[in-house]
Protein backbone atom coordinates (compact mmCIF):
# COMPACT_ATOMS: atom_id res chain seq x y z
CA UNK A 1 0.00 0.00 0.00
CA UNK A 2 1.05 3.58 -0.73
CA UNK A 3 1.99 5.93 2.08
CA UNK A 4 -1.19 7.82 2.93
CA UNK A 5 -0.46 11.51 2.53
CA UNK A 6 -3.96 12.90 3.01
CA UNK A 7 -5.85 12.12 6.18
CA UNK A 8 -9.61 12.53 5.97
CA UNK A 9 -9.94 13.93 9.47
CA UNK A 10 -7.16 16.55 9.29
CA UNK A 11 -8.75 19.62 7.72
CA UNK A 12 -5.55 21.36 6.58
CA UNK A 13 -4.17 18.31 4.79
CA UNK A 14 -6.35 19.08 1.76
CA UNK A 15 -4.72 22.49 1.45
CA UNK A 16 -1.07 21.61 1.98
CA UNK A 17 -0.98 22.79 5.60
CA UNK A 18 1.84 21.00 7.35
CA UNK A 19 1.37 20.12 11.01
CA UNK A 20 -2.28 21.15 11.04
CA UNK A 21 -3.89 21.20 14.48
CA UNK A 22 -7.40 21.28 13.02
CA UNK A 23 -9.41 18.05 12.80
CA UNK A 24 -12.96 16.84 13.07
CA UNK A 25 -14.64 14.74 15.70
CA UNK A 26 -16.50 12.83 13.00
CA UNK A 27 -15.73 12.51 9.30
CA UNK A 28 -18.14 10.93 6.83
CA UNK A 29 -16.69 9.93 3.46
CA UNK A 30 -18.77 8.89 0.45
CA UNK A 31 -17.05 7.63 -2.72
CA UNK A 32 -19.11 7.20 -5.86
CA UNK A 33 -17.08 5.35 -8.52
CA UNK A 34 -19.76 5.83 -11.18
CA UNK A 35 -19.67 9.65 -10.86
CA UNK A 36 -16.00 9.57 -9.79
CA UNK A 37 -16.72 11.77 -6.80
CA UNK A 38 -15.59 11.87 -3.20
CA UNK A 39 -17.62 13.82 -0.66
CA UNK A 40 -16.04 14.42 2.74
CA UNK A 41 -18.21 15.87 5.50
CA UNK A 42 -16.39 16.90 8.64
CA UNK A 43 -18.57 17.40 11.68
CA UNK A 44 -17.52 19.40 14.72
CA UNK A 45 -14.18 20.86 13.76
CA UNK A 46 -11.94 20.92 16.81
CA UNK A 47 -8.34 21.25 17.85
CA UNK A 48 -6.21 20.43 20.85
CA UNK A 49 -4.97 23.79 22.15
CA UNK A 50 -2.24 23.61 24.75
CA UNK A 51 -1.05 27.22 24.62
CA UNK A 52 -1.85 30.63 23.14
CA UNK A 53 0.54 30.01 20.24
CA UNK A 54 -1.50 26.94 19.21
CA UNK A 55 -4.71 28.96 19.47
CA UNK A 56 -3.37 31.68 17.18
CA UNK A 57 -2.05 29.10 14.70
CA UNK A 58 -5.45 27.37 14.50
CA UNK A 59 -7.40 30.61 14.09
CA UNK A 60 -5.02 31.75 11.35
CA UNK A 61 -5.22 28.38 9.58
CA UNK A 62 -9.03 28.30 9.67
CA UNK A 63 -9.33 31.87 8.42
CA UNK A 64 -6.95 31.13 5.54
CA UNK A 65 -8.27 27.77 4.31
CA UNK A 66 -11.89 28.90 4.48
CA UNK A 67 -11.25 31.56 1.82
CA UNK A 68 -12.46 30.61 -1.65
CA UNK A 69 -9.09 31.61 -3.15
CA UNK A 70 -6.96 29.45 -0.87
CA UNK A 71 -5.01 26.91 -2.94
CA UNK A 72 -5.56 23.17 -2.73
CA UNK A 73 -2.75 20.74 -2.03
CA UNK A 74 -0.78 19.80 -5.15
CA UNK A 75 -2.00 16.22 -4.52
CA UNK A 76 -5.25 17.29 -6.20
CA UNK A 77 -3.85 18.94 -9.32
CA UNK A 78 -5.34 16.24 -11.57
CA UNK A 79 -8.80 16.37 -9.97
CA UNK A 80 -11.25 17.99 -12.41
CA UNK A 81 -13.45 19.64 -9.79
CA UNK A 82 -12.71 20.75 -6.22
CA UNK A 83 -15.30 22.37 -3.98
CA UNK A 84 -15.18 23.30 -0.30
CA UNK A 85 -17.65 24.84 2.09
CA UNK A 86 -17.40 25.71 5.76
CA UNK A 87 -20.61 26.13 7.72
CA UNK A 88 -22.06 26.20 11.22
CA UNK A 89 -24.35 23.30 12.12
CA UNK A 90 -27.83 24.22 13.27
CA UNK A 91 -27.90 21.63 16.03
CA UNK A 92 -24.49 21.87 17.71
CA UNK A 93 -23.49 25.36 16.50
CA UNK A 94 -20.07 23.90 15.69
CA UNK A 95 -18.00 24.52 12.59
CA UNK A 96 -18.27 21.84 9.88
CA UNK A 97 -16.83 21.50 6.40
CA UNK A 98 -17.82 19.72 3.24
CA UNK A 99 -15.42 18.90 0.43
CA UNK A 100 -16.48 17.49 -2.91
CA UNK A 101 -13.85 16.25 -5.34
CA UNK A 102 -14.15 14.79 -8.82
CA UNK A 103 -11.35 12.47 -9.88
CA UNK A 104 -10.38 11.09 -13.30
CA UNK A 105 -9.20 7.56 -12.62
CA UNK A 106 -8.97 5.08 -9.75
CA UNK A 107 -5.25 5.79 -9.49
CA UNK A 108 -6.18 9.30 -8.27
CA UNK A 109 -7.56 7.72 -5.07
CA UNK A 110 -4.07 6.64 -4.01
CA UNK A 111 -3.60 9.94 -2.20
CA UNK A 112 -6.28 8.68 0.21
CA UNK A 113 -4.68 5.25 0.52
CA UNK A 114 -7.44 3.70 -1.59
CA UNK A 115 -6.55 1.42 -4.48
CA UNK A 116 -7.71 -1.67 -6.29
CA UNK A 117 -6.57 -4.97 -4.80
CA UNK A 118 -5.79 -8.13 -6.77
CA UNK A 119 -9.51 -9.04 -6.76
CA UNK A 120 -10.48 -5.71 -8.39
CA UNK A 121 -12.05 -4.31 -5.21
CA UNK A 122 -11.29 -1.08 -3.41
CA UNK A 123 -8.87 -1.58 -0.54
CA UNK A 124 -8.11 0.93 2.22
CA UNK A 125 -5.87 0.50 5.27
CA UNK A 126 -7.72 0.30 8.57
CA UNK A 127 -6.39 2.55 11.31
CA UNK A 128 -7.98 1.28 14.54
CA UNK A 129 -7.42 4.59 16.35
CA UNK A 130 -9.59 6.33 13.75
CA UNK A 131 -12.58 4.16 14.77
CA UNK A 132 -13.57 3.60 11.14
CA UNK A 133 -16.98 2.06 10.43
CA UNK A 134 -18.68 1.19 7.17
CA UNK A 135 -22.08 -0.27 6.32
CA UNK A 136 -21.05 -1.23 2.79
CA UNK A 137 -17.42 -2.17 3.31
CA UNK A 138 -15.96 -5.28 4.87
CA UNK A 139 -13.10 -5.18 7.35
CA UNK A 140 -10.43 -7.77 6.73
CA UNK A 141 -7.27 -8.25 8.79
CA UNK A 142 -5.77 -4.85 7.92
CA UNK A 143 -7.91 -3.39 5.16
CA UNK A 144 -11.43 -2.21 4.46
CA UNK A 145 -12.64 -3.84 1.23
CA UNK A 146 -15.47 -2.46 -0.94
CA UNK A 147 -16.88 -3.19 -4.36
CA UNK A 148 -15.17 -0.99 -6.96
CA UNK A 149 -18.33 -0.46 -9.00
CA UNK A 150 -20.65 0.59 -6.17
CA UNK A 151 -20.87 3.67 -3.98
CA UNK A 152 -19.41 3.12 -0.56
CA UNK A 153 -19.10 5.21 2.54
CA UNK A 154 -17.40 5.12 5.89
CA UNK A 155 -17.07 7.22 9.01
CA UNK A 156 -14.07 8.00 11.17
CA UNK A 157 -14.29 9.19 14.78
CA UNK A 158 -10.68 9.54 15.99
CA UNK A 159 -11.55 11.34 19.22
CA UNK A 160 -13.80 8.57 20.51
CA UNK A 161 -11.24 7.57 23.11
CA UNK A 162 -9.26 10.77 23.63
CA UNK A 163 -7.00 10.49 26.69
CA UNK A 164 -8.30 12.29 29.77
CA UNK A 165 -5.19 14.46 29.89
CA UNK A 166 -6.10 16.02 26.51
CA UNK A 167 -9.84 16.52 27.02
CA UNK A 168 -9.29 19.84 28.79
CA UNK A 169 -7.36 21.14 25.75
CA UNK A 170 -10.04 20.24 23.17
CA UNK A 171 -11.65 23.27 21.60
CA UNK A 172 -14.73 23.19 19.37
CA UNK A 173 -14.91 25.95 16.76
CA UNK A 174 -17.79 28.06 15.62
CA UNK A 175 -17.39 31.07 13.37
CA UNK A 176 -13.60 30.55 13.27
CA UNK A 177 -12.88 31.37 16.86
Amino acid sequence: MELIKILFLVVGSFFGVKESLVLSEKTIVNINPEEKTIVILRKNIVSIIQNESDNLKVRTELAAISKATYKWSSEFKDYTKKEKRFFISKDTKALNSKIRLTYNKVLDLKVFGIELNKDGKFSMTNFPKSHTKSADGELGKRYWISEANKTFSFTEEPLTKIPEAYKKFKRVYSLFG
